[in-house]
């Protein structure tokens, strides 16, 4: 299989900025992409996450709702203010209960986010084939007579988190550094400390993953976790709300290091690659993944909800 010349899926695309990008030429190049992107990185472990919109970034929903709010300066006091409030307020609801006492407020967050509350937790996947459904996603516009495709180009986003599992903090351990934390499911281990684990993340200069120890069904299905992070403080598209070093520039041309030998010289760790999907191959890439991975609305989205948006048209 053979690679051509790439061609410009979006020239403006926001995950050209720091030159850690793949533009396919067809449906086979992804496929391809993918496989060796785990051959020149390994023993690498990636987060994945597919956006259907190539100029989309990786940007917190929280943060999307500050600003969105007019709040032009973000901080991490700002965003943990909203956030501090957001959870208080859920717990005046009721909510982050099990069992008659409280769950720790990673897990109330993680809660919380699959029902659209704005939090900092970005949701990925350990599943490529997932992602790349999400990147691939038929992208809808409600208008009259229905819904619509607007045609644009995906992005599948591959984050080399290797790094932060080096050290693994888990609940009701004391190490000092870890990067990735299971939630607090059990009432019984929080010992009246709800903010532990979500204030050791925040004190760490790096992302971190968060594991729900009671995942939802969604969460099950697309074998999916989050990466969270203290917001930068200089904060940069496309990784808005991630700390993410990515200084190393590639000096030559990513397509040749996808597709040959590493070289001396190649960097042998890739901190994250942005895959660029032409909107001309989400269709067949879609049916693609449905019959050979299956990939579809009822397998990734099995509960009331999912059903209703596809019965809805909104899927």
């Amino acid at each position: 299989m053979n690679f051509k010349k790439g061609v410009d899926v979006t020239s403006e695309s926001v995950w050209k900025k720091n030159g850690w990008y793949f533009e396919a030429t067809s449906r086979d190049e992804v496929m391809v992409a993918i496989a060796r992107l785990g051959v020149h990185s390994k023993f690498s472990r990636f987060a994945w996450r597919g956006l259907s919109n190539c100029n989309y970034t990786l940007t917190s929903s929280l943060h999307r709702s500050l600003e969105a709010r007019g709040v032009n300066n973000i901080t991490e006091d700002r965003l943990r203010d909203e956030e501090n409030n957001i959870l208080k307020e859920a717990r005046k609801w009721g909510l982050g209960l099990k069992g008659g006492s409280m769950v720790d407020d990673l897990q109330l967050l993680a809660d919380l986010q699959h029902f659209g509350v704005p939090t900092r937790l970005i949701d990925v996947t350990s599943n490529p084939m997932t992602a790349l459904w999400f990147a691939c996603r038929a992208s809808r516009s409600k208008g009259v007579g229905g819904s619509k495709r607007n045609g644009k180009s995906g992005v599948l986003v591959a984050l080399n988190l290797s790094s932060l599992y080096d050290k693994e903090g888990k609940a009701g351990e004391e190490k000092e550094e870890g990067a990735v934390f299971t939630t607090v499911g059990d009432p019984g281990e929080t010992k009246g400390d709800l903010n532990h684990q979500l204030q050791r993340g925040l004190n760490l200069n790096s992302p971190f993953v968060v594991s729900s120890a009671i995942p939802n069904s969604r969460l099950k299905a697309q074998e999916g976790y989050f990466v969270a992070c203290k917001h930068p403080t200089v904060s940069t598209e496309p990784l808005t709300s991630l700390n993410i070093d990515s200084s190393i520039k590639p000096n030559f041309d990513i397509r040749e290091m996808l597709t040959e030998k590493k070289r001396r010289g190649q960097p042998a760790k890739i901190p994250y690659l942005a895959i660029l999907i032409p909107s001309n191959f989400k269709e067949d890439l879609n049916t693609f993944l449905k019959h050979t991975f299956n990939r579809s609305d009822r397998v990734l989205f099995p509960d009331y909800q999912g059903f209703a948006d596809h019965y809805k048209g909104i899927l």
